[in-house]
């Protein structure tokens, strides 16, 4: 791969690495939701979840349609979204099973 080629990938690990935006994503990843539900599901305002949309919108990572005035989101590249997820899912995980084993460990003969 050329240097450019890291900077694209570096800047859109940027764009989605934020705490928001990732829970966005995961929870787009079964399917197209609402922005009110969106909103529900991570239990945070509206604006701040329409703000993080847009970003994710604006760059491609989520198409959106619309009808009246309900806007309504989905990922663009599922299989790219739904990879980098389960990577990041899978290296959480195997972090806390560490964390859990470290505690139980502790201050055993």
């Amino acid at each position: 791969m050329e240097l450019t080629d890291y900077t694209n990938c570096a800047q859109l690990l940027k764009i989605i690495g934020h705490p928001v935006r990732l829970a966005i994503l995961d929870s787009l990843k079964d399917g197209e939701k609402c922005v009110n539900d969106v909103c529900q599901l991570l239990k945070t305002a509206q604006p701040n979840i329409s703000q993080h949309l847009s970003v994710l919108r604006t760059v491609g990572i989520l198409n959106v349609t619309e009808n009246g005035s309900w806007r309504c989101y989905s990922i663009a590249n599922h299989e790219m979204i739904k990879g980098i997820l389960d990577l990041l899912n899978e290296f959480c995980m195997k972090k806390q099973r560490e964390a859990k084993f470290a505690a139980d460990n502790t201050g055993a003969p």
